[in-house]
């Protein structure tokens, strides 16, 4: 199945009106954070830097934790991500990506 951005973006919305999980951006922020941080310890695992065990599973499916989180932020901050990631490609095919 190929799934657009946009087409995540609105099955976000769906989740977010079924559950009712609408916030501010600022608490959307920290539920990125947290998955990060969730996907931080079991890729120290995985990479041999902290003890433990991770399926291979476990990694694909905590970024999709992530993705999911970003796509919460965006709607919580008005943002068309596809759009928004699309002028990005758009600039990144002239010049290096910023580094954070």
């Amino acid at each position: 199945m190929v799934l657009r951005i946009s087409e995540a973006q609105s099955f976000v919305r769906e989740i977010i009106k079924k559950y009712g999980l609408k916030r501010n951006p600022l608490s959307s922020l920290i539920g990125v954070m947290e998955e990060l941080g969730e996907f931080s310890s079991k890729l120290l695992v995985k990479e041999g830097f902290k003890k433990g065990k991770v399926k291979e599973h476990d990694i694909g499916y905590t970024l999709a934790e992530i993705f999911f989180e970003l796509l919460k932020l965006a709607e919580d901050c008005n943002v068309d991500l596809e759009k928004e990631f699309v002028e990005a490609m758009k600039s990144w095919k002239e010049k290096k990506p910023r580094q954070i």
